[in-house]
């Protein structure tokens, strides 16, 4: 059986998101767009048609459909796409679902891109997923081919919104404080309360924990710098988390309920993970108080973006890597009967730094860490492996990764950032790769237990931790004198499995380049925290 279909998705979702410098604007950005199909397209339109429609069903559906259970049947929502489908009967109502959807999101949410396109699916018989498969790519021909004006146009005479760019043509009130700010600023801040809510039912199963999440960037446990230690104190870090090759899997789903059954176990895994995550942080708080300066209950940590397989949170610095890597390791896992392999782009920022050039480069980092990925799967010739990399951005920074990493960590000999790494869900799996984040752990703890006067064995000195970065940056005559001068007085680099030629000369070859990877371990001692380990 043929039907009529429209297949929607929202478009350039991270930059409606990320458009803002307030967190509350981001957070719900956020929720507009996970709760826009539901709430705006099923509530507001389909449901108010005035035809018998079917909005919920493909949620508890396990059973193959050959004919649609109502004139209107919204068959799928899941990864910021729709699709609806309608009997020939009723096939006037496509353009006017169309019409009044794409109308309510223009004037609901100012600044909000939804594409959509129409087409027909048979459901029956393996032509489905070649039917999904044309409509798909008929919606990307169409992102191409038109670009919706969604703002207010700035004629050059209009005031501009402080917060995200865009004409300011409405008011907001900041406690006792009045702003001019964009209809698309308001919209978002105003749904920050309702995403909130949200947040505390679907990680604690009620709105009423005592547990924060923080709702200003600079609650996040920020310290005030003092003489010892004026960097690295200040910083907040954006986390980008994406599982690997999705798309294919979706792909290989034949019928509606296939997909539809996907996206639930995905969507549960990744909130199950996030859930472990904060459960952990709850865990180890008597550490994260004491290092941190947290209000009373206030996590450290402020999810934005949980949705199927993509995360993205802001968190303190000083616990961005260590909670990344606990996340990924959860989505790594067996439980709930899915395993999702993941990459994780993490950029440090102060506090001040504008967000959505943060966030950019985070997604940057993710895109790094994919590429390290690939490359490694086509090597070992495995289907799956995790990655993670990172990078600290302070003042002014080039404006793509890799003239990033050319500016600030170039020297002699090649590139200082060893990354990305890789993240296992075994610690002997582990062992084997040199590139393991564990492996990175490891030597900045023992750094740190240096720093800290923790260790009183054959570890060279803290003053020689700080020397060493700049000893990196020089020619190999310098490395010797370095190590020599170790070897003179009994001290040595720190021991970590797989790593005895760095251990031997600072720098070695790997697949044909020279690398090292001290550098980022020395970097980390002031982002990592003893005891969440």
């Amino acid at each position: 059986m043929q039907v009529n279909a429209i297949l929607f998705d929202v478009q350039s979702i991270q930059k409606y998101i990320f458009a803002n410098n307030k967190l509350k604007a981001n957070v719900g950005a956020s929720f507009i767009v996970d709760r826009l199909f539901e709430d705006v397209l099923c509530k507001e339109i389909i449901n108010k048609l005035g035809v018998e429609a079917d909005t919920t069903s493909w949620l508890t559906r396990s059973d193959s459909i050959t004919s649609l259970p109502e004139p209107v049947y919204v068959a799928y929502i899941g990864g910021g796409n729709a699709l609806v489908l309608i009997d020939d009967k009723h096939e006037s109502l496509v353009q006017d679902i169309v019409k009044k959807f794409t109308t309510q999101v223009l004037v609901q949410y100012p600044g909000l891109k939804v594409g959509a396109t129409t087409g027909h699916i048979t459901l029956d018989g393996t032509q489905f997923s070649a039917d999904l498969g044309q409509l798909y790519k008929q919606l990307k021909a169409n992102q191409f081919a038109l670009n919706p004006i969604v703002h207010p146009a700035n004629t050059g005479l209009t005031t501009i919104c402080d917060f995200s760019g865009d004409v300011a043509d409405t008011t907001q009130s900041f406690g006792d404080d009045k702003r001019l700010v964009a209809t698309s600023f308001t919209a978002k801040f105003e749904a920050f309360e309702a995403a909130n809510s949200r947040l505390k039912i679907d990680l604690f199963g009620t709105e009423t924990t005592d547990w924060v999440f923080p709702s200003e960037f600079e609650e996040l446990g920020q310290n005030q710098s003092t003489e010892k230690s004026k960097t690295g104190i200040n910083d907040i870090a954006i986390v980008h988390i994406d599982g690997n090759n999705m798309g294919a899997h979706f792909r290989q789903c034949k019928t509606l309920e296939e997909r539809s059954a996907l996206s639930k176990r995905v969507a549960t895994k990744t909130l199950e993970s996030f859930k472990a995550l904060v459960q952990w942080i709850i865990d180890k708080y008597d550490i994260l108080d004491e290092n941190l300066e947290l209000s009373k209950n206030m996590l450290p940590i402020r999810p934005i973006i949980i949705g199927g397989d993509d995360i993205t949170f802001i968190c303190n610095a000083r616990i961005a890597v260590q909670a990344s890597h606990y996340l990924m390791q959860q989505l790594l896992s067996d439980k709930n009967s899915i395993s999702i392999s993941s990459c994780a782009g993490i950029a440090v920022i102060p506090t001040s730094y504008p967000f959505f050039r943060g966030y950019e480069m985070a997604e940057q980092l993710c895109d790094s860490a994919k590429s390290k990925m690939r490359e490694y799967n086509a090597v070992h010739k495995v289907n799956e492996s995790c990655w993670m990399d990172f990078a600290f951005l302070h003042g002014e920074t080039a404006p793509t990764l890799e003239q990033f990493f050319a500016n600030e960590y170039s020297s002699l000999t090649g590139n200082m950032h060893f990354g990305p790494y890789q993240v296992f869900n075994d610690n002997i799996e582990a062992e084997k790769d040199i590139f393991a984040l564990s492996k990175l752990l490891e030597c900045t703890h023992q750094f740190i237990l240096v720093k800290d006067k923790a260790y009183s064995g054959d570890l060279l000195a803290h003053n020689k931790v700080k020397e060493l970065r700049s000893v990196l940056q020089d020619n190999e005559h310098m490395w010797t004198v370095f190590l020599e001068q170790l070897r003179n007085t009994n001290k040595f680099m720190p021991t970590v499995s797989g790593w005895d030629a760095f251990k031997e000369k600072l720098w070695a070859k790997v697949n044909g380049k020279m690398r090292t990877p001290y550098v980022d371990a020395i970097e980390l001692m002031d982002y990592v925290l003893p005891g969440l380990e």
